[in-house]
């Protein structure tokens, strides 16, 4: 039994919070024809109102757990929450869209710091009988702010309330975020931490990979995919290189670092992180169904936004279930990449068929949500499960920059495909291809977790 008395109030708290983050995500996309037409955007300002959140966050998420870490996660996730609620309200009243993108670079530096803290205090707060219904909880708030980001935004827009529109997107963060504060600061206990020094040049280096890597991932389609894209992309691996040397030189001389790479040695954690990566290509339905809703079939920003609806029920369920039923993790990861990989495909077929989506095509995409909604807990929690409780904030970190450069690649590879087929072959075929990809990338998954299973076999566990 965990000696946290109050656990389950903390994590109540701490999932409140970090359930704005995807929230954000989900309901700025709607909101997005109404914050052009307010400053008369152009089409790339708007890409950057979201692409600046996405961006910022990614990049700075991995140096988070470190800093739960190094000040304690309950300062760490307050500081977060307050960064947050004070630019939710700057982006609500922005008065020109510079202004916009810019509080929302800060919305991503907030947001950046909830995720990783959560994670490890669930491995904190929580012994292994527990821990699952804990991941199980975490995982629920993804699906469920799917589900509110696609209601509740249409609902906000169309309600004028006291004459605003986009507006009151960004003003709903306010109340939850303090409520979230308030619920932190009641009930979570100061951390005694063994302070250390930030590897500041760690930070930089890292830094400048993920952000030569994930920029020209978000921009490539709209500069065609020119060479000096791929030049950056490349440039990102040189970073990754200097930050491997760099951080092994600083370990070797017995000083903090930023990312121990005794982490990757543990081969059950670094062999999760291609799973996790993979399942995260989901990120690309996100971006192309919208488009083919709206743009092809004519539907209302609100219908296309209750057609995604069925996936968000999968996706809050699937973490449900793992939390309520017992099994072992290779019955859930077996459950969750199965579903994945036949229900993309198959809706890739239909798709390709059929044109408009059917009550069968909804329920496929209930059974892809749901695969996604367990494999999220039941991956976080077999990535952490033997990591050492003071490297714990780095792994947490990991895993969620994982979660965003996976959501980013295949929003990049999903949405090229879809894109690029367009011009060529008819929509619906295009589309249909596009979302097989999804699909067919979980064969990657099935192979790294064939090498899981021989490693648990060779140790016999």
């Amino acid at each position: 039994m965990s000696e946290y008395k109050n656990r389950w109030s903390i994590l109540r708290y701490l999932v409140i919070g970090a359930f704005l983050s995807p929230l954000d995500y989900f309901i700025v996309n709607m909101a997005l024809p109404a914050i052009k037409a307010s400053f008369q955007a152009t089409e790339n300002q708007l890409q950057m109102v979201i692409a600046i959140y996405g961006l910022t966050y990614a990049a700075l998420v991995v140096c988070s757990g470190k800093l739960g870490d190094i000040y304690g996660r309950r300062r760490v996730f307050t500081t977060g929450l307050w960064i947050f609620l004070v630019s939710s309200l700057a982006c609500a009243f922005s008065p020109t869209i510079g202004w916009l993108v810019f509080s929302r670079f800060l919305q991503g530096v907030g947001a950046s710091l909830l995720a990783p803290q959560v994670l490890a205090s669930i491995r904190i707060l929580f012994d292994e009988s527990e821990r699952a219904k804990a991941l199980g909880v975490f995982g629920s708030v993804f699906g469920l702010a799917a589900i509110v980001g696609q209601l509740l935004g249409g609902v906000l827009l169309n309600l004028h309330v006291w004459g605003l529109t986009w507006e009151v997107i960004f003003l709903v963060n306010v109340p939850v975020a303090i409520i979230c504060l308030y619920g932190i600061y009641t009930n979570m206990p100061k951390e005694q931490v063994n302070r250390q020094k930030l590897d500041y040049g760690g930070v930089v280096l890292i830094i400048s990979a993920l952000l030569c890597f994930i920029t020209p991932l978000i921009y490539g389609r709209t500069y065609q995919w020119a060479w000096w894209i791929f030049v950056i992309i490349g440039l990102s691996a040189v970073f990754v290189f200097a930050f491997v040397r760099y951080e092994k030189g600083r370990e070797l001389d017995k000083q903090s670092v930023l990312l121990s790479m005794s982490l990757f040695r543990d081969k059950g954690f670094a062999y999760n992180l291609p799973i996790i990566l993979c399942y995260n290509f989901t990120a690309g339905l996100f971006i192309c169904y919208p488009y083919y809703l709206q743009t092809y079939l004519h539907w209302e920003v609100m219908t296309a936004g209750i057609a995604i609806v069925p996936y968000g029920i999968g996706f809050f369920l699937g973490p449900v279930l793992f939390a309520k039923v017992n099994n072992t993790a290779r019955f859930w990861i077996k459950l969750g990449l199965g579903l994945l990989l036949v229900s993309f495909t198959g809706l890739g077929v239909l798709f390709s068929q059929l044109i408009i989506p059917n009550f069968g095509m909804h329920s496929l995409f209930l059974l892809a949500g749901l695969g996604h909604g367990v494999l999220m807990p039941v991956m976080m929690k077999e990535s952490i499960r033997t990591v050492k409780l003071e490297q714990v904030g780095q792994a947490s970190g990991i895993i969620s920059t994982i979660i965003q450069v996976g959501s980013v690649l295949g929003g990049a590879i999903i949405g090229t495909i879809f894109f690029s087929l367009s011009s060529i072959i008819e929509v619906p075929m295009a589309f249909g291809i596009a979302i097989s990809v999804i699909g067919l990338v979980q064969l990657v998954s099935i192979g790294f977790y064939s090498q899981i299973n021989k490693l648990k076999i060779e140790n016999n566990e």
